[in-house]
């Protein structure tokens, strides 16, 4: 199990630039875990969150769209690589929300993370796998 950290503490402070950066990280571990994988087929990768924080959404970037102040500030604009084009994540609190988190998964039992659940199914899935085996 991997943790970062990061994306959460830094939602909480409506800091788009280190959420971003924190999101970087995260894919370093992902892709550390997927070249295990590739030697390790029996494993299980699931990537999610416990919840989402800042209730973020990215918006195109608009310098005539008001930005709000405090929590509800714009963050950006942030450049889409290889684009000429930029985007602003807009925030809406700085704390925890009730908004879905996805779950992606691949290898063993992956299919059994399709469609919505509650974040407690994550436990009833990993519990399957790492159950003791007799």
């Amino acid at each position: 199990m991997v943790e970062e950290e990061g994306t959460d503490e830094f939602a909480h402070s409506n800091n788009g630039t280190r959420v971003l950066q924190s999101m970087q990280q995260l894919e370093k571990a992902v892709a550390a875990a997927r070249a295990y994988i590739a030697t390790h087929p029996d494993t299980l990768l699931v990537v999610t969150g416990d919840h989402e924080t800042g209730g973020l959404s990215v918006e195109e970037f608009d310098a005539t769209d008001e930005s709000g102040d405090a929590v509800s500030a714009e963050d950006g604009p942030f450049w889409i690589r290889g684009s000429d084009r930029k985007f602003t994540i807009d925030w809406t609190t700085s704390g925890h929300t009730s908004v879905d988190v996805p779950v992606t998964a691949s290898g063993p039992l992956s299919d059994s993370f399709s469609g919505k659940h509650p974040n407690t199914y994550v436990h009833d899935v990993l519990k399957q796998v790492l159950a003791p085996r007799r």
